[in-house]
């Protein structure tokens, strides 16, 4: 049967079309997710006791799971069977969100089994993990074919805003900056155990996907509705799930979705970037981006975020080029604004500390040098099931350790 593309309303700038059949978001609505609260969805590569992949699918461990550890948080499969992911509550703040994610990998290791909170494993071999079977899953695969077949594990944070007038306004913020999210969170030097050259070897993957990257410029919820129903119809994808931008509306959940960070063995690194998804899109609804920054400039920006972390240089929100710790800087100066008065903001001290220290995928390249492989799976297994270093507002960084 012929599908067919969407109508568009007058002045949106999109070519006009006819009525999609099916998967059209324009009926489903939008509910109200909170004031500024946030969720994460953390996925881990479940890994034998050496740190490589492991042949135990996640059915079986979340089998095992005490789900009473899990508390309010849940725990569920992930797209290949090597992967779990678990997903937080609602929550006020970033420590609150650690302290969910705490229990969570504590339940794993508890049920004897480890994992790496990393963005690509750095040693598995083209193909080794198999993807998992659902009826949604089954789907994504047999589209991606060939291309899929290495999986990668992000740290996915989620705000909840109150009505669409603050989803567009938090959604230009949060996709002027994905850039500088993607640099902070850069952590995935490794592929088939090989130094790819980049900080984020996840970053590169997912550009290969259908539907993903530089999320489109919007100025009302209309025009993100027409946007996505146009890349519905175009793929015959069910639903807008099946949008997989770096950063995009859930109406289902009223949040804006930040879907560009690598996952984070660090807790105490992780709340920190929690906060600063948390106060950047409240400063953007507080105070509305002046520019929207075209997709050919942020899509440069992610490559070179992909490629060198915080070391890249970046187009600004003024139009200027900087690097990216100057940009980073005044990110978190924005953040710790919107969020100190309800004193939300002392996760953000994990990340200026790291800014003037080691970075992630640096750490990871010294260790195989000096040590080798092996020791940096274990290094990154044992920073997986640390415990943050959290005491009540402050974070004691285990970043100098």
């Amino acid at each position: 049967m012929e599908s067919k593309l969407p109508a568009t309303r007058r002045g949106s700038g999109v070519a006009p079309a006819q009525v999609v059949e099916t998967g059209d978001i324009a009926g489903l609505g939008f509910r109200p997710g909170g004031e500024f609260t946030v969720g994460v969805e953390d996925e881990l590569v479940l890994v034998d006791q050496d740190g490589g992949p492991s042949a135990v699918g996640c059915a079986d461990v979340i089998s095992r799971l005490d789900t009473r550890r899990l508390a309010r948080a849940s725990a569920s499969p992930e797209v290949f069977a090597g992967q779990i992911e678990f997903a937080t509550p609602v929550c006020a703040d970033a420590f609150s969100v650690v302290e969910h994610l705490t229990d969570c990998r504590g339940a794993l290791w508890a049920a004897g089994q480890a994992a790496l909170a990393v963005g690509v494993h750095p040693t598995a071999k083209m193909g080794q993990c198999p993807p998992a079977s659902s009826p949604r899953y089954d789907g994504i695969v047999e589209e991606f074919a060939g291309i899929f077949r290495t999986p990668t594990s992000a740290f996915q944070v989620h705000v909840g805003l109150p009505d669409t007038g603050a989803l567009v306004a938090a959604y230009r913020g949060i996709r002027n900056r994905l850039a500088l999210l993607r640099a902070l969170s850069a952590g995935s030097p490794f592929w088939h155990g090989v130094d790819s050259g980049l900080a984020s070897t996840r970053g590169a993957i997912n550009r290969s996907y259908p539907r993903v990257g530089v999320p489109p410029r919007v100025r009302s919820y209309e025009e993100y509705e027409e946007r996505v129903n146009l890349e519905i119809a175009a793929a015959e994808a069910p639903d807008y799930t099946h949008v997989w931008w770096d950063a995009r509306p859930h109406p289902r959940l009223g949040t804006l979705e930040v879907r560009v960070m690598d996952a984070q063995c660090s807790l105490d690194y992780a709340a920190g970037l929690v906060a600063l998804a948390q106060g950047l899109a409240r400063h953007a609804v507080e105070e509305p981006s002046r520019a929207d920054l075209p997709s050919c400039v942020l899509a440069e920006n992610d490559f070179r975020a992909v490629r060198y972390g915080v070391d890249a240089r970046l187009v600004d929100v003024d139009g200027h080029i900087k690097p990216a710790r100057d940009i980073a800087i005044a990110a978190v100066g924005q953040a710790r604004s919107a969020l100190h008065a309800e004193g939300k903001d002392g996760a953000l001290d994990a990340l200026v500390f790291r800014l003037d220290h080691e970075q992630e995928y640096e750490r990871q390249r010294r260790i195989r040098t000096v040590a080798g492989m092996r020791c940096l799976l274990t290094d990154l297994m044992t920073r997986t099931f640390d415990k943050p270093s959290v005491a009540g507002d402050q974070v004691v960084s285990k970043e100098a350790v």
